[in-house]
């Protein structure tokens, strides 16, 4: 039997175990930023890494716009703004990042200026593809309110050409990693949306006659998950249309050629065709001065996949948007230069719903991924249809899925023309029960006749 000195020891202990078991259980971490993100770029490619620094302030938690100074002394950002300038950057309320050079300065001396212009965030591009974490010795934390980031030196220059063309938004990301399984993802759901809806992966190509022309619907197109911001209000001379030979030739032995692709839309063959790689083919038509690349699918590709490359900084020179179009969009881009010469322009509208079905598509490229018996597949097939026309897809994708299904699948035209047709079906069952209604009339009548 215990002592009642023991039996209060065991029940102090006791309180005070679950106190601390309380306390521990009660408290929550949030998770301090991460020393590095995305930045995601409405209607771009392919996001830009950043690595941020340790001595500013919380990310900016919205989209923001995306600031170069015009003149070029001012490029490193070591200075006040000209004060035409200096408006604009505070006009935006905290929704311009100003975008500088590195050197000159220290890093905070151009985050406590641009912090007092009333950027967003600053924006360093390093002059090599080295990156690093902008770094300062400050006495206060407080000093500067808002983030210093750095990119590598193609990521700069490939956001200072888009803006020579256009406005530029996005979003400024940090990202956190997981070991097990490794995966990266932001801290909020809102910006994981964003990410999934500011990235153009595929859409229409239009043929307009004059700037603000809404267009004719060409086609649809593949964005690849490299190159630039893609330009959704400007439209771009169409060049003639290059082999496999002439697109593989080094461009930097071509400089004759220049001007026949300089601001144009260019297209190439896609894949191995002129004996050298695709990604050569869009390196020579940037060399030569291209501002957006369009690599053709051959006659023979069944399916139409998003061009990309086997890692992603063997890219990172290329400034340019890149697309891809099957063969019958391909052959329709031709026709239009042949009956417009210098007059064939395009436009390019962003639909990511195409990228889906095309995506959805390859999941159901194999026999194996559909029911082992045919009469089954026919159920299948109309799911397929149904979130094909869902997400937008056109007479592309639903004659590639055909393909597979009389192909791959092994089915007929019968149960295709069933399932995509209905409505065409059930009008030949009534008029076959109206032919059949009046033969029968008829018979009746010639048999009263007889009679």
């Amino acid at each position: 039997m215990k002592s009642p000195a023991l039996l209060l020891v065991l029940a102090l202990s006791f309180v005070f175990s679950n106190g601390e078991e309380e306390i521990t259980t009660t408290t929550t971490t949030v998770s301090p930023e991460s020393p590095w993100g995305r930045i995601y770029l409405r209607n771009g490619l392919a996001p830009i890494q950043y690595f941020r620094d340790d001595f500013g302030g919380p990310m900016a938690p919205h989209e923001v716009s995306f600031y170069f100074p015009k003149l070029s002394e001012n490029r490193f950002g070591c200075e006040l703004l000209p004060e035409p300038e200096l408006l604009e950057v505070e006009a935006s309320n905290r929704s311009a990042v100003l975008v500088v050079d590195r050197g000159e300065c220290t890093f905070e001396r151009k985050a406590l200026l641009a912090d007092q212009m009333g950027a967003a965030a600053l924006l360093v591009v390093s002059p090599t593809d080295d990156v690093s974490a902008p770094v300062a010795a400050l006495k206060n934390d407080d000093e500067i309110s808002i983030a210093s980031v750095m990119i590598r030196r193609t990521g700069g220059d490939m956001l200072r050409i888009a803006a020579e063309q256009m406005a530029i938004y996005g979003r400024l990301i940090p990202m956190t990693c997981e070991r097990k399984p490794y995966t990266c993802k932001p801290r909020y759901e809102i910006e994981e949306d964003y990410m999934e809806t500011a990235i153009a992966r595929g859409g229409s190509v239009l043929s307009v006659d004059e700037e603000g022309d809404d267009g004719t619907r060409l086609g649809s197109f593949l964005a690849a998950t490299y190159g630039s911001i893609l330009p959704t209000k400007t439209s771009f001379p169409l060049a003639a249309p290059l082999d496999g030979s002439q697109a593989c030739t080094d461009a930097t032995e071509d400089i004759a050629t220049h001007s026949e692709f300089a601001g144009k839309a260019v297209i190439t063959p896609a894949g191995q065709a002129g004996r050298c790689s695709e990604f050569e083919k869009v390196s020579n038509a940037q060399r030569r001065g291209a501002n957006i690349v369009i690599l053709m699918h051959q006659d023979n590709a069944t399916l139409m996949t998003q061009p990309g490359v086997q890692v992603s900084w063997h890219a990172y020179n290329i400034t340019i948007p890149v697309l891809a179009v099957s063969s019958t969009t391909g052959n329709r881009l031709s026709s239009l230069k042949d009956t417009q010469g210098d007059a064939a322009r395009l436009r390019f509208a962003v639909s990511n719903g195409i990228a889906d079905a095309w995506e959805l598509l390859e999941k159901y490229s194999t026999r194996s991924a559909w029911p082992k018996r045919v009469k089954r597949c026919s159920k299948t097939l109309a799911q397929l249809l149904y979130q094909i026309r869902g997400f937008g897809g056109d007479n592309e994708v639903e004659e590639a899925l055909k393909n597979l299904f009389l192909n791959v699948v092994g089915g007929s035209l019968h149960d295709w023309d069933k399932v995509a047709h209905p409505d065409e079906n059930v009008q030949e069952d009534e008029d076959s029960s109206t032919r059949d209604t009046v033969v029968h009339t008829v018979k009746k009548s010639e048999t009263r006749d007889e009679l």
